[in-house]
């Protein structure tokens, strides 16, 4: 099984460094020690291993912490995402499970389960329960992620309708989604509302309007002027007036207006004789002449020329009227189409009434030549004419309606734009509204094929924890967990003694009044710990343990015997990880893992948690790194300090990011080099003092700043306190780590040198 090889992120973690995919990987193996001082980010990291066990970001974790975590097989788990697939597989032992599992203040604990052996046919059950569920949760997992993506569809769906209607719409505020989803439920898929592509056009160009059109003027239509042509026409044309014209005028009716006009000159002037003949004019013929271009005839002759010239008014007022009739792009947009259609209708009666007029012209004209000959015009019938006539009457009725629309249109703007937004959005909402039904439909089937995954997982779950209520035993824990409590403190008056559904902790075969002791309470705690691994049915070989600080306050005995257990009782699980800050334990360890992390295909790795402060953030920072090769190569911390005293002493007024733990360094150095000088009890400036008894070149002057260094820093026998910011200033530190290497240079120059050389960085 794929085990733990990485937190290829990390982010927000306490002092713990960030970390990114670029960052070089932990390359975490079987077994994996990962020493580190107190307060260095140890339980930040085991917290963020626990978060696998319980499937969930751990709530000790900073608030804003982020992390992913990936497998050897390539596998990862993140935070942001999903962190649920290994809760049977990861054990972590820290704080956390101690305060969730053991209550010292009432010596109680919870319950550890082992399978009884006598329900095999409840236990049998089980595991193909548990094979069913994996695939169930996937199942489950899968619905919602199409739920998921459903419902991002209809997000989006909702989204760009939204964003088309806005478009259209140019309304100060932007139509958004739950705007279109109110449309939806409160107007209806009302068919009859539904615009066609010209009624949606012209509305949306009324709602890009910034300010009303122009009114537009009515159209007159002569009707009138018309009718009397036709009627003149049909008078006059055809009226007889022959016997009233002389014979031979009769017979070339064409000259009758020249004989006229010759005969009232002849008369006017009194001629006697024709000018154009020279003949005589009798007095016979200047009466028949007279008689003939009497007043009648000369009235009839001056109405035939009023109707053609009225005629010939009517035809030029069509063609002004037509030429004026307003262009439709004048017009709103939603008129644009009608009022085409009717310009066209109006067109068209035009052209049926033209001919008619034509043809009244020309027979009034033809009669105007020939006043004497009757004229025939070729006309329709009476009801045709009419017809036509009432034809281009209701084709100006219904443009002038169509330009009175538009005037009442201009004159109340506001509200028809509203009516036009009103529209855009009605029509959607109906275009949509099958679409709309059809996202619901899917995502509410979606999320029904969820919760019936859902539902088959509590079963599957409900079944299992039944079948396994019916076969848990804690009892037979106990006496595991005695038994290794018994070892651990080499005395067996402590046990823990199974009651209804946990433990109690007793001392002497009664409950345990008060808390036991700081060292009774990690032996009790670990060999718990170790016990409930293979509850519930798991096996070893598949678990990843983590155990982050298992040796707190025991005693070198019972620090030796833990840190054994802990090796052997674990050398069989998948994965081990310890976090440790007790340098005894590490050495322990290392022991026992320093050979198998060589090779080509190591099976361990030694890790260590490097705290420095960077000249960049002036921030305690963590960092996970190899394990110092002084501390690798040396049960002893001091060759590790050493190398931090002589870098410290090289870097002088450059900035140095191990400057805050300097003073406890150097207390700690000046500690070990005056035990192996002066082996005997008594204090740093005891000790002090009889150097320099024993040699006169040392300046006791010089020694002051580490007679200060005593005083300020705490005795320390551990490395524990390293990362504690000291009291001492940079130039105190400076000063104590001149004096010390002159102390050691004075008193064992060969023992300086030979740590110059083994622990030069």
């Amino acid at each position: 099984m794929a085990i733990v090889k990485n937190i290829r992120a990390l982010k927000g973690a306490a002092v713990l460094a960030d970390r990114t995919g670029a960052s070089p990987s932990l390359d975490l193996k079987k077994f994996n020690l990962i020493y580190g001082f107190n307060g260095s980010g140890k339980s930040t990291l085991s917290r963020i291993l626990a978060s696998l066990e319980h499937g969930k970001q751990q709530a000790g974790l900073p608030e804003a912490c982020s992390f992913e975590i990936e497998l050897a097989d390539g596998l990862r788990y993140s935070s942001q995402a999903n962190l649920t697939g290994l809760e049977e597989r990861v054990r972590v032992f820290n704080k956390d499970f101690i305060a969730a599992n053991l209550r010292w203040e009432t010596g109680q604990a919870s319950p550890v389960f082992y399978m009884g052996v006598d329900q095999t046919d409840s236990a049998a059950k089980i595991k193909p329960i548990e094979d069913a569920l994996p695939t169930a949760q996937a199942v489950a997992e899968g619905e919602r992620n199409v739920a998921e993506e459903r419902e991002k569809a209809f997000a989006e769906f909702k989204k760009l309708v939204a964003r088309n209607v806005s478009g259209r719409l140019r309304q100060p505020s932007r139509y958004e989604a739950p705007q279109f989803i109110a449309d939806i439920e409160k107007l209806g898929p009302a068919d009859t509302d539904k615009l066609n592509n010209a009624e949606l056009d012209a509305a949306t160009a009324t709602c890009a309007r910034s300010n009303p059109p122009a009114k537009v003027m009515a159209v007159g239509i002569p009707v009138s002027g018309f009718l009397n042509t036709i009627d003149s026409a049909l008078n006059l044309a055809p009226k007889t007036i022959g016997s009233i014209m002389v014979e031979d005028l009769a017979k070339n009716p064409q000259m009758v207006p020249w004989a006229k006009q010759g005969h009232e000159y002849h008369v006017n002037h009194d001629l006697a004789t024709c000018l154009y003949c020279a003949n005589v004019i009798s007095p016979e013929r200047r009466q028949a002449l007279t008689d003939a271009f009497d007043d009648s005839f000369s009235h009839f002759v001056t109405e035939v020329r009023t109707a053609a010239h009225h005629a010939l008014q009517t035809l030029e007022a069509v063609n002004i009227v037509r030429n004026n009739v307003p262009k439709a792009a004048e017009l709103s947009a939603e008129f644009e189409a009608p009022y085409k259609a009717a310009v066209k209708k109006l067109d068209a009666a035009f052209e049926d009434i033209n001919p008619l007029v034509a043809e009244a012209l020309r027979a009034l004209n033809a009669r105007l030549a020939s006043p004497t000959a009757a004229i025939s015009v070729e006309l329709p019938p009476v009801q045709e004419i009419q017809e036509r006539f009432m034809a281009l009457e209701r084709a100006g009725e219904e443009l002038n309606e169509i330009c009175e629309q538009h005037s009442d249109l201009v004159d109340n703007f506001v509200q028809h734009q509203r009516r036009a937004r009103d529209a855009i959005r009605r029509h959607f909402a109906i275009e949509s509204s099958q679409a709309f039904k059809n996202h619901v439909d899917v995502i509410a089937s979606a999320h029904e094929a969820e919760r019936v995954a859902r539902e088959h997982i509590h079963e599957l779950e409900s079944e299992l924890a039944d079948l396994r209520s019916k076969i848990r035993q804690h009892g037979p824990a106990a006496e595991k967990i005695n038994a290794l409590v018994a070892s651990y403190l080499g005395h067996n008056e402590l046990s823990v003694v199974a009651v209804g559904e946990g433990y109690e902790l007793h001392r002497h075969g009664s409950l345990v009044k008060g808390e036991p002791s700081e060292g009774e309470k990690t032996a009790i705690a670990i060999c718990y710990f170790l016990s409930s691994l293979e509850a519930e049915d798991r096996k070893l070989k598949d678990l990843i343990v983590v155990v982050d600080d298992p040796v707190s306050s025991l005693d070198t005995k019972a620090m030796n015997y833990a840190c054994s257990l802990i090796r052997n009782r674990l050398s069989g699980a998948s994965q081990v990880i310890v976090l440790t800050h007790n340098h005894h334990c590490m050495n322990e360890l290392k022991k026992a893992w320093k050979g198998a992390s060589r090779g080509d295909q190591p099976a361990a790795t030694l890790k260590f948690i490097d705290v420095r402060i960077p000249s960049d953030t002036g921030l305690r920072t963590s960092t996970i790194v190899r394990l110092p090769n002084h501390l690798r190569d040396y049960d002893s911390e001091y060759h590790f300090l050493f190398e931090k005293v002589i870098t410290f002493s090289a870097a002088g007024d450059i900035h140095y990011d191990y400057t805050f733990m300097m003073p406890n360094v150097l207390r700690r150095v000046l500690e070990i080099f005056l035990a192996f000088k002066t082996p005997r009890d008594g204090n740093i400036s005891d000790k002090l003092g009889t150097l320099c008894k024993r040699n006169s070149d040392l300046n006791p002057s010089r020694l002051n700043a580490l007679e200060r260094l005593s005083q300020i820093e705490s005795h320390s026998d551990n490395l524990d306190d390293l990362i504690s910011q000291s009291a001492m200033t940079i130039e105190e530190s400076q000063a104590a780590c001149a004096a010390l290497l002159d102390l050691m240079r004075t008193v064992d120059p060969h023992h300086l040198a030979d740590m110059r050389k083994h622990c030069a960085p």
